[in-house]
C-alpha cells in the first residue's frame, strides 16, 4: 500500500507566499555571516515559482550514477536518522547546525548544494536560507520520501499498471543503488559467485591381510 501525504496548493501557495514574504523582508539580515554572497531577492523569487530551485529523485540518481562531482548532497535530519538511511554521498549536517559557522564551513563553496530532509518543508527553507548567503542551492523535491517512494521501492508494489513502461530502468536504477548483499550502497557489485565444491579425495581401501599358506608339517 503506498501512502501519500500531500498538501493543497492553496496550502502550498500560503506557505510559500508567507516565508518569501519574511525572507524578502529581512534578507539583508539574513544574507550576513560566513560565505555570505551577494543577494538578488527578486531573482530568487523568480527561481523559486518557476520551480528550477530542486531536483527530482530521477535526476539525482541520474547524477549519482555518473559520479558527478559538481554538487554536494547535505541530509539536514536529526543524525540518528541519517544513521538509519540516507542517500549515498550524503553528508549530515542537521537544521540546528546548518546556519551556524561551523556547518557554513563545511559547504562546498563551488560546487551546487542539494539539501533534503523528510519532506518539502524544512528542505525548501534550508535551500532558500542558503540561496540568499549566494550559494548555489536546490532542494530535493519532496525530501528522502520521495527518493524512497520513486528510487528504491519497486513500481510492482505501488503501479497500478499491468506493465508500467520504464519498470526495467527502474528496476537498474534500484540495484544500483542497493547493491550486492555485504557491499555498500552504490557499489552496484554483482553478488559474488558461490564457491566451488571442494574436491573430494578417493579413500584408499584399507589393507587387507594376505593368508600366509603353510607346508605341511608346519605348526
Amino acid at each position: 500500500m503506498r501512502i501519500n501525504v500531500s498538501l493543497s496548493g492553496k496550502q502550498v501557495a500560503a506557505g510559500t507566499a508567507l516565508l518569501l514574504g519574511v525572507v524578502l523582508a529581512f534578507g539583508s539580515t539574513l544574507a550576513t555571516g560566513a560565505g555570505a554572497g551577494p543577494i538578488n531577492a527578486e531573482s530568487i523569487a523568480e527561481v523559486i515559482v518557476s520551480q528550477q530551485d530542486h531536483v527530482t529523485p530521477g535526476e539525482l540518481a541520474q547524477w549519482l550514477i555518473e559520479k558527478r562531482d559538481d554538487f554536494q548532497l547535505v541530509d539536514i535530519r536529526e543524525p540518528w536518522k541519517f544513521d538509519d538511511y540516507h542517500i549515498p554521498t550524503a553528508v549530515n549536517i542537521p537544521m540546528s547546525e546548518l546556519f551556524t559557522a561551523a556547518g557554513l564551513k563545511r559547504l562546498e563553496r563551488g560546487k551546487k548544494i542539494v539539501v533534503y530532509g523528510l519532506g518539502a518543508g524544512h528542505s525548501a527553507q534550508a535551500q532558500l536560507l542558503l540561496a540568499l548567503k549566494g550559494y548555489d542551492a536546490y532542494s530535493l523535491k519532496a525530501g528522502i520520501s520521495a527518493w524512497w517512494a520513486e528510487v528504491m521501492t519497486p513500481r510492482s508494489l505501488w503501479s497500478e499498471d499491468q506493465d508500467p513502461a520504464g519498470y526495467q530502468r527502474a528496476k537498474q536504477i534500484r540495484s544500483y543503488f542497493m547493491g550486492a548483499p555485504g557491499q555498500p550502497q552504490g557499489s552496484a557489485a554483482p553478488a559474488a559467485a558461490p564457491p566451488p565444491p571442494p574436491k573430494t579425495t578417493p579413500r584408499k581401501k584399507p589393507a587387507t591381510r594376505k593368508k600366509l599358506k603353510l607346508g605341511r608339517g608346519c605348526s
